[in-house]
């Protein structure tokens, strides 16, 4: 066989050692695709356009701030709606806590029940594995009600207020 390659009994070439990468070329090779797939995983974390989701429903509200939906091709969804944080419902600090979480939670769900329509826009998922989902209800975000009727405070991510506190001194 003329050139650098070689049959094997198989009947495919192979290469020889002068074709094959030198060790230092694999190293450099083995680097460069730890790069570019440590980029790719942190692009995927990063906040992205919101997601519409038209066809999704409420299939029942948890709390105040989280609900399953059930979507279409997706099955049922458990989404926690941004934008906003309500009291804890099932592992509160304090009775006051508990009692403007329940208010809360009431609340989300007289709007789903009132609503004529409802619109959700996925972002990503978080540490829990749940949908961070905005939600507008009759064209209006769901955040801003929450929280222009003092069942909830603004929130982004990070660390969550201390409702006990924030209840004590109002």
């Amino acid at each position: 066989m003329r050139g650098a390659r070689s049959s094997s009994p198989s009947g495919l070439s192979s290469r020889t050692a002068a074709q094959r990468p030198a060790r230092g070329d694999k190293r450099r090779l083995a680097r460069w695709l730890a790069v570019i797939l440590v980029g790719t995983v942190l692009a995927a974390c990063e906040p992205g356009p919101d997601v519409p989701a038209p066809a999704c429903r409420v299939a029942s509200v948890v709390d105040g701030d989280t609900v399953y939906l059930n979507c279409p091709g997706l099955g049922q969804r458990k989404a926690r709606l941004m934008g906003f944080d309500t009291p804890e419902v099932y592992s509160p600090r304090c009775r006051e806590e508990k009692l403007l979480g329940e208010r809360a939670t009431r609340f989300l769900r007289a709007l789903i029940a009132d609503a004529a329509s409802m619109d959700f826009r996925f972002r990503r998922q978080d540490r829990y594995g749940r949908d961070l989902v905005r939600m507008r209800i009759d064209g209006r975000d769901v955040a801003g009600l929450m929280v222009s009727n003092g069942l909830a405070v603004r929130y982004t991510g990070g660390r969550r207020i201390n409702w006990c506190s924030r209840l004590a001194t109002t």
